[in-house]
């Protein structure tokens, strides 16, 4: 047994020996191939290593791309959407889209002599005659009630007959304006007073359209609210409707309530109060409502007469295609000039102003302007006249009132309209279709938290001309710019003068002092 053990152990030993050295004791063990391929493995590795780093960062630079371009979409998409946004607050929104400061609403031919010419004392006597017809329409209709699907507001009336007496050729004569022109009635014969021809002006006027526009009641009803210092706005009223000749026909041209809306009362776009819904839906369709009520009046007025005439929506004088074109107008900020130049003139302290006292100041100034010579005309005092800063070829021109008696407006404005012949004619030689731009215009009212100072308004000549005559301003030479802007600069330096010599030498309780004040910011 013990011989056994011994020879299984020596078997064992040979065995382990074997399995270590191979079949041959003599045999070294080959390491190159397993090196080999362990530095295979490695390289492989590597290289795997480095393929997943790279595709790692590719797929990085991916979402990276991905997530630039994502953001450039995004924000490209949000500048579209701000142009989007822009370009529709930058469309008008009534009027089609465009609108301009005046408008034809119709057009009636000239009067033949029996040979076919041209029969210029009948077709200018024609012109007064529809003149006179139209006003004694609207002094005569109740509108909303003949026609209340078409008229929304109040009853329009001719500005200056506030009266139930019904109007007649004879009666409603004096409440139209006569604008004197550059041209002949007759162009064969010599310029003279009964020979030149002047733009007839009849001035319609809607108490409920006015108090909306001027602040004095809510637009848009209960859920709206009011025009933030509307009174301040009182020079921009009344409608103007003009009727005048040339030798191809006679036009009714009308200045634009949407453009009036747009230029005159541009600080409203931007108003806290067109956040209110009511206010604004109603505001932006206010000026096409007068419009359109204006359109059918002149139409009734006309068609109950069975005249021979066409009916017309002529666009006319500077077109504005944008709100904001329309809005840089006035924008002062950047160049733009304010519609209105607001003074307040101050009491000696002890003076408190009452309504009365506004009417009785517009009265004033109308008298340093108009004596009653001449009813329709008038002369102006020649202490005043001496004062005013104009001058043209060495000649003060002269100024004179429209009216005999102030407009009221509502909001308790009282409106003085004044006209130089001389500037008139200057201005119209630009085209007669300016003629609704005229005459100039003065508001007196009671300060509406001091009344121990009276507000007096006056239409910015600089902004009248340079908004609603810039079709002729734009194709004048540089010398008659000049020349035009020197009118214009006399016509501002006449008005204020004339309203200071008023208060100076006519108005008690004035201590003699005023000065500029912006209660609308533009």
């Amino acid at each position: 047994m013990k011989h056994t053990k011994l020879l299984g152990s020596i078997a064992l030993a040979t065995l382990l020996a074997t399995s270590f050295t191979g079949c041959d004791s003599d045999d070294s063990i080959d390491t190159s191939a397993i090196e080999a391929e362990a530095a295979k493995a490695t390289a492989d590795a590597e290289e795997a290593t480095e393929k997943a780093k790279e595709d790692i960062e590719a797929a990085t630079n991916l979402v990276s791309d991905a997530e630039t371009k994502t953001a450039t979409a995004e924000s490209a998409l949000a500048e579209a959407e701000a142009k989007i946004a822009q370009f529709e607050a930058d469309i008008i929104p009534f009027a089609g889209g465009s609108f301009s400061p005046y408008e034809r609403v119709a057009v009636f031919p000239t009067v033949k002599k029996d040979d076919g010419t041209l029969d210029y004392e009948a077709t200018y006597a024609k012109v007064a005659e529809l003149a006179n017809t139209f006003a004694k329409h609207v002094a005569n209709v109740d509108e909303p009630t003949i026609q209340p699907d078409k008229f929304k507001g109040t009853n329009w009336i001719l500005a200056g007959y506030e009266t139930d007496e019904t109007a007649t050729d004879e009666n409603v004569k004096h409440h139209m304006l006569g604008i004197p022109t550059i041209y002949p009635v007759n162009p064969t014969l010599p310029m003279s007073p009964a020979n030149t021809k002047k733009v007839k002006v009849v001035e319609i006027c809607n108490a409920g359209y006015a108090s909306k526009a001027l602040g004095v009641v809510n637009v848009g009803g209960e859920e709206g609210t009011k025009v933030a210092n509307g009174t301040y706005h009182s020079t921009a009223l009344p409608c103007e409707v003009t009727i005048y000749n040339d030798e191809k026909g006679i036009y009714v041209d009308i200045l634009n309530p949407e453009t009036i809306f747009t230029l005159f009362f541009t600080e409203v776009f931007s108003s806290p109060e067109m956040e209110n819904t009511a206010f604004k839906s109603e505001m932006l369709t206010l000026p096409t409502q007068v419009k359109e009520e204006i359109y059918t009046m002149i139409y009734n007025a006309f068609d109950s007469t069975e005249e021979n005439y066409t009916k017309t929506d002529i666009k006319v004088g500077t077109l504005f295609t944008s709100m904001s074109q329309a809005l840089a107008t006035a924008d002062t900020a950047n160049g733009g000039k304010e519609p209105y130049r607001h003074y307040t003139y101050i009491s000696d302290n002890t003076k408190e102003f009452t309504s009365t006292d506004a009417k009785h100041i517009a009265e004033r100034i109308i008298a340093v302007m108009t004596n009653d010579e001449d009813a329709n005309v008038g002369v102006q005092e020649s202490a005043l006249k001496a004062l005013l800063p104009s001058d043209i070829a060495g000649v003060t021109p002269s100024w004179r009132s429209g009216r005999l008696e102030p407009l009221k407006v509502p909001g308790g404005s009282y409106i003085v309209e004044a006209c130089s012949p001389t500037y008139a004619k200057e201005a119209l030689s630009t085209g007669e279709y300016h003629t609704a731009a005229l005459p100039c215009e003065i508001s007196v009212m009671v300060n509406p938290d001091n009344n121990k100072s009276i507000d007096i308004s006056l239409l910015n000549p600089e902004f009248m001309f340079g908004a609603l005559f810039a079709d002729s301003m734009a194709s004048m030479s540089d010398t008659d710019k000049t020349d035009f802007n020197t009118i214009i600069g006399n016509i501002n330096g006449d008005l204020k003068t004339i309203v200071d010599y008023a208060m100076e030498y006519n108005v008690t309780g004035f201590d003699g002092t005023n000065e500029k004040i912006t209660p609308i910011q533009y």
